[in-house]
């Protein structure tokens, strides 16, 4: 397709990268994520709209808010960032654009939404979990209804394992939002590219945390967002899909 097309894309990802900072910034305040202007966190002064330019108005004020001159948090042009690359390399790597991409970049963009909320604050809200579960289940019914019940054997097969986990640890291995993902993931996925990507996000989630105890940044009892590995495994596996499945094929 057209280079303007793609471009276009990722300015549409910068504006909703934005748009994920107020929610993900706003989270847990009780403060609407669509009302309200949005204000610097260190003296609350209104940021003006030349100033909520994604990514350059960051590096014009030089990371640091116009009126006070605290630091901004580097976060604001990483998520916008990293919203706007994961969109692109979801069209650059789907060759037919219809109604079914719409639904996988619905996806993948709230499982984007889930890694920082997961990194910051250490949880996975229900109500994104919902978005995830109605916007996979509209995603299998167009693709293929007779899979759909063998999607869920799927689904509980590999959320067992680690509902016993959660079980027997009371829930200081793994969290209940984790679970919930998980299964979703196995619904979204099914067997083996399911099994795959959670394999991959614990190993992901191994290496990340060997390094951190090698760097005595954390100890055995640190906690790690596992959601945000499960979700960037997933990504992963959803935008290229058509090169994993070559490998999944030798789990058959």
């Amino acid at each position: 397709m057209d280079v303007y097309y793609y471009f276009l894309i990722f300015l549409i990802g910068l504006v909703l990268g934005s748009f994920f900072n107020v929610i993900v910034f706003r989270f847990g305040t009780g403060k609407s994520v669509v009302k309200g202007r949005s204000k610097c966190l260190n003296c609350g002064s209104v940021i003006r709209w030349f100033d909520l330019v994604p990514i350059l108005s960051y590096f014009i004020l030089k990371g640091r808010c116009r009126k006070c001159k605290k630091k901004i948090s580097p976060l604001y042009p990483v998520i916008e960032i990293s919203t706007a690359v994961t969109l692109l390399l979801l069209f650059l790597n789907t060759p037919v654009v219809s109604y079914l991409t719409a639904l996988n970049a619905f996806i993948v963009l709230l499982l984007v939404l889930v890694v920082f909320l997961d990194i910051l604050y250490f949880t996975i809200p229900d109500k994104i979990l919902i978005l995830i579960a109605a916007s996979a289940i509209m995603l299998r019914f167009n693709l293929n209804m007779t899979d759909f019940y063998w999607l869920l054997i799927s689904a509980l097969g590999l959320t067992a394992f680690f509902a016993i986990l959660f079980l027997v640890s009371k829930g200081r291995w793994i969290g209940l939002g984790d679970i919930k993902l998980i299964f979703l993931i196995g619904f979204l996925l099914g067997y083996p590219t399911g099994y795959l990507s959670i394999v991959a996000a614990v190993w992901l989630a191994t290496i990340f945390s060997a390094i951190l105890l090698i760097q005595k940044k954390a100890t055995a009892k640190t906690e790690i967002p596992f959601g945000s590995f499960l979700s960037v495994s997933t990504i992963i596996f959803i935008i290229f899909s058509n090169e994993l499945q070559k490998i999944s094929r030798y789990f058959y």
